[in-house]
């Protein structure tokens, strides 16, 4: 399990949080909704980006081959982060309605997993500085030990 899929998975955790939370206020104030017209209505991404990447390369030689790939090319990237986008939020109010429709769930508990596991794999990360760090401290030691020598041999030969 990577840091990606991890701080994915924290994500989804929380948006089911945001779920129980609407579910709680919605019971402080007698409130009723539909939560899944409400995430329909409420939860609207954007995701234009084919043109947006398109309008961004201009025409920047005569070779007619070099346009036509960088177009083939800007229309794959632009379907992919469409296709991104769109799963995410698609992903976004399923949590967010399974937090609403569960709210009997205590998820803290996976959240606070799902977090110690994030830094464990941070601290894994940082393991392979452990050994340039211990040959800078080495070195530091033999040089302190190195001048403490110097500066007392000299003042016996004095």
């Amino acid at each position: 399990m990577n840091l990606s899929t991890l701080t994915i998975l924290i994500g989804i955790v929380a948006m089911m949080f945001v779920g129980q939370t609407v579910y709680t206020s919605d019971l402080e104030y007698n409130n009723t909704r539909d939560i899944y017209n409400f995430t329909e209505e409420k939860i609207n991404i954007n995701y234009s980006f084919k043109e947006n990447i398109a309008n961004s390369f201009e025409k920047e030689t005569n070779l007619e081959e070099y346009n036509i790939n960088t177009k083939r090319i800007v229309n794959i990237f632009g379907a992919f982060m469409e296709f991104a986008v769109y799963s995410f939020s698609e992903v976004l109010k399923g949590s967010i309605e399974y937090g609403y429709t569960h709210p009997e769930q205590d998820l803290k508990f996976f959240l606070d997993f799902l977090i110690k596991i994030f830094l464990i794999l941070i601290v894994i990360a940082l393991i392979p500085l452990i050994i340039p760090l211990l040959a800078i401290i080495c070195i530091l030691g033999k040089g302190i030990i190195y001048l403490y020598k110097r500066t007392f041999k000299k003042q016996n030969d004095i």
